[in-house]
Formats: structure tokens, sequence, C-alpha cells
């Protein structure tokens, strides 16, 4: 079956392969870089870095979130500045017969300046050169704007100049050491909508559940590009993380230096009301129950000094948070808030800001994602004044708490002499304040060693590179990809038509729907002749009708066959050409053969054979219905020779009657066979189609058998359970199948005529059978 639409085949394939090619001359190659990245944290990676060291002091960092970092690197705000900063929005190619080509650094010339009309204006334009120095290019404005026709697309500059052009300004430079012998295509688009892109095809995984490392990724038409692109990104974030830490640093010194400079004040006074009250009365050191009191006191007081340090954190935090709440500023961190739930938010709220101060700068003041991000930290904002609240309250209780305690310890204090306990009063108010002011220059210079020691966030374990090969298109998997559809989908197709095909094709179709024999296949004839068996003739189909012929004699094995019903399923199906051809095949062999054409609703035989029958008279038109019809009739008057072969008459239908079942039916006409048995060795009997009409039934009891001709590509095959039918039920003789019109392949069984490797063919493929011509 697929042999008979090879020419789908050849044509899918070939078309699949000239897809391919085309495709892959056209499709740019796409290369892919990668780099791994650590982001640093000491939990997860093992290492130690530069601010553990200083981890005594409170200056470790709480441990990123390393999705979050994950998805800071794939952010348009963070690809904004690699664009800008590699100048990416600007694209040099080569314009060849297939396509554009990227010229990453190798381009000849140079975007100095671009200054759109419009905000998002963009530019698509090849260029060509002339010997002043000069350029003319060439606007593409289909690619600018569909709904914007410019009336001049072509336009004249100078390297160097600036030129203006509906969409904008725009001056180019020439690189010298490039020459100019090709036209450049050249485009610039919205550093936002490039960034896009490339965070689009970005891919930032994360190497392992218990890794800290970052699969950086990226493909595009240059690997080079790519390469950069990945550098360029991690110096970016590692840049923006130090900045971001550096404002909350110096938030956090500018709090404390505003604190040391009021605590010293109160120092000052006190340390000098210590010495003032000693002098004046002449004391010196303490007595042993009074330095003991002192000591618990100073204990109880600083317990409620670090409490009183923590609700003054409290106070700033919240009126910092209060006062700056429309400025975004970074929120101090590095106070030693003992909350870690606090701690946590303080530090979420800080790279809210550092992501709102990005979004603010690359994506404008009304930008949609600006705005989700500014009520995230208005909703943040509120939780944390709500939580500071909160601890405030606990933190009262517990001051509380320890201010009951130092009563106690006051109420001992009355056992002493006046002097003495002013004298314990004054010391522990001195020493408080030394506390306080020693906590506040500790903190401060922590502060600023973590300013002085900001490390990057991140550590580029294994530099960007891009892979020499391209990924893709891949050659090797393009064309097995072509051969393989042009191949799968003819085939897919043939099957198809093969499912709605409901036409037989071969002996394997018939032989599936019924158990009634094949007795001969005659192949397609090319020939516009009824007849093409004839006496000198060794065609293929005329020895497909000799086999036919040899095959009858199994029909009825050790009886002797005359009579042959030749019907069929319907009209069409070459019935009444098999029934001429092979009487005239058996008339060669030697026999007295008839034919008598019985379809009397549509007579065929008397078309096939008009040129060699002489019709001069009345008589020469008379048939088988003249005979039924008038008794006078002989036999003799009805039969003609051929005019074929001396061997062969015919009966001709004759006149259409009204009634031609009723005809059949009439005893006359079984008296004309039981005549013509006695007078011929082979009679055929060529009658209507038994899938049509009831006709061909009447004729059973005066045939020996019945051929049952099917036609390839024509008969139904639902219509073979008409002959199904007829075996089971005996309603005619002996039937069996002859296909007519089938295609013969070398292989066929009843093939091998029509090929140079025939039956009689010599080495040189000339076969004793001839040509059809």
């Amino acid at each position: 079956m697929a042999l008979k639409y090879w020419y789908i085949f050849v044509i899918v394939l070939a078309l699949s392969v000239t897809l391919a090619y085309y495709n892959l001359k056209f499709t740019p190659p796409e290369y892919s870089a990668s780099a791994l990245v650590l982001i640093k944290d000491e939990e997860k990676s093992g290492q130690l870095d530069q601010e553990a060291i200083f981890k005594e002091l409170g200056l470790s960092q709480k441990n990123k979130s390393l999705e979050n970092e994950q998805l800071v690197l794939r952010s348009s705000s963070l690809m904004e500045d690699v664009v800008e900063n590699l100048q990416l929005q600007n694209g040099y190619y080569t314009i060849g017969n297939f396509g554009w080509r990227l010229l990453y650094k190798d381009s000849p010339i140079q975007v100095v300046n671009w200054e759109p009309d419009t905000e998002g204006n963009w530019l698509v334009a090849s260029l060509t050169f002339d010997d002043s120095g000069g350029f003319q290019l060439l606007v593409e404005n289909e690619k600018y704007d569909e709904e914007v026709s410019y009336e001049i697309t072509e336009f004249k500059g100078e390297f160097g100049r600036t030129l203006t052009l509906p969409m904008g300004k725009v001056t180019l430079a020439r690189k010298m050491d490039y020459p100019l012998d090709n036209s450049i295509g050249l485009t610039i688009y919205p550093v936002k909508a490039v960034a896009k892109g490339f965070s689009n095809s970005l891919g930032a995984e994360i190497m392992g559940v218990e890794s800290s490392v970052i699969n950086l990724s990226i493909t595009d038409q240059s690997g080079e590009r790519a390469a950069d692109i990945l550098t360029e990104l991690f110096s970016v974030y590692n840049s923006q993380s130090i900045e971001d830490r550096k404002s909350v640093f110096e938030n956090t010194i500018d709090l404390i230096n505003d604190r040391i400079e009021m605590i010293s004040q109160q120092l000052e006074q006190t340390e000098q009301n210590v010495e003032a009250y000693k002098s004046q009365y002449r004391i010196g050191e303490l007595t042993a129950e009074g330095s003991l009191l002192l000591t618990e006191l100073q204990e109880s007081s600083r317990e409620i000094s670090d409490t009183d340090v923590q609700l003054q954190i409290m106070d700033k935090i919240e009126t910092f948070l209060r006062v700056n709440q429309s400025n975004f500023t970074f929120v101090p961190t590095n106070l030693s808030v003992n909350n870690l739930t606090l701690t946590r938010q303080l530090e979420t709220f800080n790279e809210l800001l550092g992501t709102r101060e990005r979004q603010r700068n690359r994506l404008g003041p009304s930008h949609k994602d600006l705005r989700l991000t500014e009520s995230q930290i208005s909703n943040l904002r509120q939780t944390i004044i709500d939580n500071i609240r909160s601890i405030r309250t606990d933190l009262q209780i517990s001051r509380n708490a320890s201010a009951e305690r130092k009563g106690g310890i006051e109420g001992r204090l009355s056992s002493l002499p006046r002097r003495e306990r002013e004298l314990i009063e004054i010391e522990r108010e001195k020493s408080i304040q030394e506390n306080l002011y020693l906590y506040l220059l500790q903190k401060r210079e922590e502060s600023f060693i973590s300013l002085a020691i900001t490390s990057p966030n991140a550590k580029l374990i294994e530099p960007s590179a891009a892979d020499p090969d391209p990924i893709s298109p891949k050659p090797l998997q393009a064309w097995i990809a072509a051969g393989f559809l042009g191949l799968a989908i003819p085939a897919g197709l043939v099957f198809v038509l093969t499912l709605l095909n409901d036409k037989i094709r071969d002996e394997d179709d018939i032989q599936q729907l019924t158990a009634v024999p094949i007795n001969g296949a005659i192949s397609l004839s090319r020939k516009k002749d009824s007849i093409v068996v004839q006496e000198d003739r060794k065609t293929a189909i005329a020895e497909m009708f000799r086999l036919l012929r040899a095959n009858l004699a199994y029909v009825s094995p050790g009886e002797e066959l005359k009579a042959l019903l030749v019907t069929s399923s319907t009209s069409g199906e070459g019935k009444s050409f098999i029934s001429l051809n092979l009487g005239i095949s058996q008339a060669l062999a030697g026999k007295k053969v008839i034919i008598v054409d019985l379809d009397l609703r549509k007579p065929t035989q008397e078309k096939l054979i008009a040129d060699k029958l002489s019709m001069g008279n009345a008589n020469d038109h008379m048939g088988v219905v003249n005979y039924l019809v008038d008794h006078t009739i002989l036999e003799k008057q009805v039969i003609r020779n051929s005019g074929i072969n001396g061997n062969l008459d015919v009966i001709l239908a004759g006149p259409t009657p009204p009634n031609p079942s009723e005809l059949i039916l009439s005893g006359r006409l079984k008296q004309l066979i039981e005549r013509l048995r006695e007078n011929y060795d082979f009679i055929i009997v060529d009658s209507p189609p038994v899938g049509l009409v009831a006709d061909a039934l009447q004729m059973r009891d005066f045939v020996d058998s019945t051929m049952y001709v099917t036609r390839s590509g024509y008969t139904k095959r639902s219509q073979i359970k008409i002959i199904n039918d007829i075996a089971e039920k005996g309603k005619l003789p002996r039937p069996f199948i002859v296909i007519n019109a089938m295609p013969i392949s070398k292989g066929s069984y009843y093939g091998g005529y029509g090929s140079s490797n025939v039956y009689g063919a010599n080495k040189k493929g000339r076969g004793y059978y001839q040509k059809e011509s």
C-alpha cells in the first residue's frame, strides 16, 4: 500500500529536508554560558569569612534566604544595570543572504548617543557606507511601528554628527580597526525591554538542598556576550549588596553618635558631683558593708539600665520609622536588639527598601511593581511598630521586677550612715552612666569596623565561561528530525488514507472479508481498446486472461464447465470487459464459444465490439429480447459471429424491454441456453450486477458456475458481503472472484509478466511478453 503512494514519501521527505536546510541557515546559533556563585552562609558553606571573625562583637549577619537571593539575581532591575554597563541595548549585526548575525565586539560602528523622541522608542535600521566617510541609514518602519508610516525611510549621516530621525536622534562613531565592507544592521531598544529579555533567558538553579551554591546560566547568540553578562551580573549583585549594607551601618552610627553625645554630658556632670561630695565631706573609701551594698546596687541598676536601653532602642526605632515614613530610609539594625523576631523583621524591611530603590531608579515612580513593593514596606512598617509596642510592654514588666529588687537593697542602705549612703547613690549613678557610655562606644566601634570590612554577599567559585559549540540549532539533530518527519508524516498520511479508504485493493483485502476463492486477477489496461486478447499478442494483461482461462478448470474439478455466469456488485467493475476477453481467450484455445448479453437493462457487449460487427440491416440489431418476446424467431437468427475470431459468437441484448426480470424467468431463455449447450463448448452469460437487481439470481438453474467481478480501488469493502451471502445461501452455483484493474507489483502472485523478472526473460530483461501499444 505504501508503494502506491511513493510520491507522497518523496515529496514530503524532500520538503522536510529543504525546510531543515533553510532552518539551519536562517536560525541564528545560540550559545550557553554558566557560572557558579556561592552565597556566603557559614552554616551551609562550612567556610569562615571575614565577618565570622567579629562574631563575638555581634557583627555577624543573619544567613540570607537562598531563594530570595535567587530571585534577586534574576530581577530585571539588576539586569538593567548589566545592560547599561555593557551597552547591550545597542545591537550590531552583519547582513547576509540568510538573515542578520550578531556582532558583539567586532562591530565597525558604535552608538555614541541615542535620544528617543518618546520614552520607549526604538530603532531598527541597516547601514551602508560611502567613500566620503558617511553612511546611509535605512529605517525599517514595519519593525518600529506598524501604525506609523514615514515618507522618508532612508537618511544620510556622518560619523560623529547627530542624525535626526522620526523616532529620535542618534550619533554613530566608526571604529577604525574594522573595515566597512558590508552592510551593518543596527538595533537600539529600551534598556528595560532588553533587560527583561535577558532576565527571562537567565537561569538560577540552587545546586542542592544543603548547598549555598547557585548555578547561573544564560543563552545568547554570542557566547562571549553571554559570559560577559554573567560576569557583570555577579559584579553588580555584589556592589548593590555592599551599598545596601553600608547604608544600614551608616544610619546606625549616626544614631549612636547622638546618644553618646548626650550620655557624655551626663557622665561628666556625675563625675564632678562625686568628686565634689568626697571633697566636701572628706570621705575616702567606703566601708566593707557599703562596698557590698554598692556592688549589689550596681548589679540591680545595670539590669534596670539594660532594660532602659532596650526601651530606648524600641523608642528610637519606632520614632525612626514614623519620622521617615515617606523617606524610605534604611533602619539601623546593629543595635543589639534582643528580640529575634524584631531583628528579622528589620532586616527584611531593609531588603525591601533596597529592592524599592532599584525599582524606582529603573522602573520609574509610577510602575506597578514599585507600588507593590511600597505597599509591602508600608504593611511591614506597621507590623514592626505593633511588635515594638508588644516588646515594650514585656520590657516594662521586667524593669518593674528589677526596680522592686533594687528597692530592697536601698532599704538595707538605710542602716548605713547618711554620708556614706549619699555617696553610694552618687557612685551608683556614675557607674550606670559609665557602663552605658562604654556600651555605646563599643557599639559605635563595631559599626565602624563593620562599615570598613563590608564584604561581598557572594563569591564566584567558577568563573563564567561559554560552551564553544552552539546548543542550537544542532545540524545532526535537525537532519535526523527532518528524515524522521519526512518518513513519519507520509506514513501517517498513508495510514489515514488507508483507514478512510473503503475500497478493496488486492487479493489480501478480499481474503480478509470472504472465504470465496479468488481464481484470477486482471491488471489495469492502459489501452482504450476493449479487446486486449489477440492471437498474436503476448502482453501482460493477455497472459492474465490466459491464466484465468486455465484456472477455470479448478472451479468444478471432475465436471465439465460449460456455462459461466459473469456478474458483479455494481456497474463499472468491468464484468462485460472480462466476459469478452475471456471469451476471446477460450476461442483462441480452439473452443467454440458464445457470449450471451443478458444485462437487458444496460447492455454493453454491442458497444465493445461495435466496430467488429456488421450492422447493415434491421435483423443485425436483434438479440435476446427479440428471441424471448417473439417465439417465431429462431436461435440462429440472433446468433452472430463476433468478427473477432471465427470460434467466438455473440447474442446481443437487443432492444431494452420494460420487464427484464419477467423475460429472464421465461422458459424460452432456459430453452435457448440448452440449445447453446448442444452447439458450443463454452457459454458466457454476461448478467446484470447482482448487487443492484435480482436478474442474475434468476439464472442460477442454467449455469454451472458464477464469476463475481470486483474492481481494485472501486468495489467497496461492504459489497463483498453480497458474494458471502450468495455463497452461504447457495443463491448461485460455485461462485468465485476475479479482481479487475488490480495494480500488479513484482512480488504479486498474479504479477511477473509486467517486469524484467518475468518468466522467459533473458539476462537483459527482455521477456517473452510484448508491451501494450
